[in-house]
C-alpha cells in the first residue's frame, strides 16, 4: 500500500545523475524550487545493479525522485545490450516502484529515439513508438516500466540535448570550424534541439502544473530543423559574436554515408510540445534563441579562460 504524503507538492527531492549534462542543468533548478535535494551519484546507486537499487534507497526519505542518468552511447548500447536494458529500462522501473511504495513522484527522461523515423509531421505522445535501435528500445522500455508503476509518474522525451558544462553538438561544431575551416553536417536527419536550462525549467513547471499530473510529456525548443541547419546557426551566433573571424563553408553530409556508426538512427524525430503547453501554459521558445544563449555563454567562458592565463 503506497503511502500518502501531508503535503501535495514534493520539498525532498533526490537527483540521479547529477554530474552529466542534464543533471548539471537541474541541480539549481531543483534547488530553487524545493527544500531539500540530495543527489546519488554512480557510486552511491549504480543503476547497472538492480539488486542495489532497494538497498541504496532504503530509509532514503524523498518526495520526487528525478532520474537524470541513463546510458546514452548510442552506438555502444548495440554492442551492450544487456547493460542497456539494465540501465535504460530495468532501473527505472525499479526505482519507480520504490517511489510509488513511497508516496512519492519520479521524473524519467527519454528521448526522441523511440521513433522510427517515418513521420513527416512532428510526434505526439499518442503515435506509436517503434524504435529501430537498441538504444531506442531500451529507453521505450524504462518508459513503460516507469508509466506501469504509478499514474503521478511523468516520462518527459528529449531530443537534440545541448547546453553549458558539458560537450554538445554546439561545441562539436564550433572546434571543428576552428580547427579545419570546413565542416561537412548531415542534412538529411532533422528533430528539435532541446536546451537544458530551458528543459530544467520546463520541468519545474510541469511539477507544479494543477492539471492532470502524469503521463508521457514531450519537451524540447521550438521548431524543426536539420542538423546542418542547427550547426549553421551555430556558426552564424559565432561570427556575429567575433568567435569566429570569417565564414565557414558547411558542406551536406547524408546520414547513410558516415561511416563508424553501428545503431540505426531515426531521419525524422521532431517532437510535438502542444500537450506540454496545454499542461503549463508555457510556449518553448524557439531553438535559435537558445542556441543563441549557448554560444554566448560559450564565448563568456572563452574569454574568461583567456583573461585567467594572460594574467
Amino acid at each position: 500500500m503506497a503511502q500518502t504524503k501531508l503535503h501535495e507538492k514534493p520539498r525532498n527531492v533526490l537527483l540521479l545523475g547529477s554530474r552529466g549534462l542534464l543533471g548539471n542543468a537541474l541541480l539549481p533548478a531543483l534547488r530553487r524550487t524545493f527544500d531539500r535535494v540530495r543527489c546519488m551519484d554512480r557510486a552511491e546507486l549504480n543503476l547497472a545493479n538492480l539488486s542495489q537499487i532497494e538497498a541504496a534507497l532504503d530509509g532514503v526519505d524523498f518526495d520526487l525522485i528525478v532520474n537524470a542518468a541513463g546510458y546514452t552511447a548510442v552506438d555502444d548500447c548495440e554492442i551492450n545490450e544487456r547493460l542497456a536494458y539494465l540501465v535504460n529500462g530495468d532501473a527505472p522501473a525499479r526505482l519507480a516502484e520504490i517511489a510509488s511504495a513511497k508516496g512519492a513522484r519520479m521524473v524519467q527522461f527519454s528521448t526522441d529515439y523511440v521513433f522510427d523515423g517515418c513521420a513527416f509531421l512532428p510526434y505526439r505522445e499518442d503515435d506509436a513508438a517503434e524504435p529501430i535501435s537498441v538504444y531506442g528500445k531500451s529507453k521505450r522500455a524504462g518508459e513503460q516500466g516507469v508509466l506501469a508503476a504509478g499514474g503521478k509518474h511523468l516520462v518527459l522525451r528529449l531530443s537534440w540535448l545541448f547546453g553549458p558544462g558539458r560537450t554538445a553538438f554546439p561545441d562539436w561544431v564550433l572546434r571543428k570550424a576552428a580547427t579545419d575551416g570546413r565542416i561537412g553536417i548531415v542534412s538529411d536527419k532533422s528533430a528539435c534541439p532541446s536546451f537544458a536550462p530551458d528543459i530544467a525549467d520546463w520541468m519545474i513547471a510541469l511539477l507544479h502544473s494543477d492539471k492532470p499530473k502524469g503521463g508521457l510529456v514531450h519537451v524540447c525548443n521550438g521548431g524543426v530543423c536539420t542538423w546542418k541547419e542547427y550547426g549553421e546557426e551555430v556558426l552564424r551566433c559565432a561570427l556575429e559574436l567575433g568567435l569566429l573571424q570569417e565564414v565557414v563553408p558547411v558542406d551536406p553530409l547524408k546520414l547513410a554515408d558516415l561511416t563508424g556508426l553501428t545503431a540505426a538512427r531515426p531521419l525524422y524525430s521532431a517532437l510535438d510540445t502542444s500537450r506540454f503547453s496545454q499542461l503549463t501554459g508555457v510556449t518553448p521558445r524557439p531553438w535559435q534563441d537558445a542556441v543563441a544563449e549557448h554560444v554566448r555563454c560559450l564565448g563568456s567562458a572563452a574569454a574568461t579562460t583567456q583573461a585567467v592565463k594572460s594574467g
